[in-house]
């Protein structure tokens, strides 16, 4: 008896549970989220704040279970939003916040020196004075709170750069709106892989790509995955393009189509990278989820931690395009 090539896997009862559960909560987060994005400026900066902050909690709260005094998460929590908004302190100092049309606007991403600098010698000091504040946790809170605010400044500047002086102001033809196409762009490479690696990995999945780290995650569904992420996000820039709506002027457009390949490209593998990395800081430390505020998703961080990853890798790949552009 032949063997079949692509046999499909026997899908249990609580994997369809959790399936429609997800899937209900995924859309309920996109008819709050989806239209934030598409308005912008406050619009789409205030929830955000408001999901930082629900962020900078879950990846704090992973040491709850330690015994050590609470000022130091508060401490923690109070210097990664400084790290995370420092950059609009400090754009707001030069350039400003707004275009000429009145539209919020970021050029760059930035972190304070100085309160790293501040951070990591009191986080150091602390581990010193506390027994149950160690330095491997001290490493866990700079290497996260590092990730975390650069990816939040990452998000805020995917959908405010595209009417910046990084693509020249470009009006979009006088529609505000067309300036989001850029965040879609990146949340549709993200989200697809995360989609195309979850449903292959159910119907095919057999061949386990890092069990110690992520027990789920199969080699069928990362190739799923980089599929469905690649075709959806390459066709959706070139499809706006045609239509005259460029996701970047001047750096991802049709006549650097080259860069929309490179990005298109790379998102599915960073979208993995990012997922496994924060996979593999919860499993150090004997956790599941970061919380259990979304139903079959856990926490914020396990919803966009691939996200927040997959932006600020494309954040600084157009900055080097735009400067690798601003050589020629």
């Amino acid at each position: 008896m032949k063997k079949k090539i692509l046999e499909v896997n026997e899908i249990s009862s609580s994997t369809k549970k959790s399936f429609i559960i997800r899937t209900i909560t995924a859309i309920a987060m996109a008819l709050v989220l989806v239209p934030a994005v598409i308005f912008g400026d406050l619009f789409f900066v205030i929830p955000v704040v408001l999901v930082s902050f629900v962020a900078f909690y879950e990846y704090i709260n992973v040491l709850s279970t330690k015994k050590y005094p609470r000022f130091i998460d508060i401490f923690t929590f109070l210097m990664t939003i400084i790290l995370t908004y420092w950059v609009w302190a400090k754009q707001g100092l030069t350039s400003g916040f707004v275009n000429g049309d009145g539209h919020i606007i970021l050029n760059d991403i930035s972190i304070s020196t100085l309160a790293l600098a501040t951070m990591m010698l009191l986080l150091f000091l602390f581990s010193m004075m506390y027994t149950k504040f160690d330095v491997t946790d001290v490493c866990y809170l700079l290497t996260m709170a590092l990730l975390i605010s650069l990816g939040f400044q990452s998000l805020f500047f995917l959908r405010f750069s595209p009417m910046s002086s990084l693509s020249g102001f470009y009006d979009y033809n006088g529609h505000h709106m067309q300036s989001s196409l850029l965040l879609f762009y990146v949340a549709i490479g993200s989200f697809a892989s995360d989609i195309g690696a979850y449903c292959t990995g159910i119907l095919f999945g057999k061949h386990k790509m890092n069990p110690r780290i992520s027990p789920k995650k199969t080699w069928e569904g990362f190739v799923g995955g980089v599929v469905l992420s690649f075709a959806v996000s390459f066709a959706y820039a070139m499809i706006l393009d045609a239509n005259g709506i460029p996701l970047l002027k001047t750096i991802l457009d049709i006549e650097h189509w080259y860069n929309i390949l490179i990005l298109s490209l790379a998102m599915p593998f960073i979208s993995v990278l990012g997922d496994f990395l924060f996979s593999a800081l919860k499993r150090f430390y004997n956790r599941k989820d970061f919380s259990n505020v979304l139903p079959g998703h856990g926490g914020v961080l396990d919803r966009i931690d691939s996200l927040l990853v997959t932006s600020l890798v494309v954040t600084l790949l157009i900055l080097a395009f735009s400067f690798y552009r601003g050589l020629f």
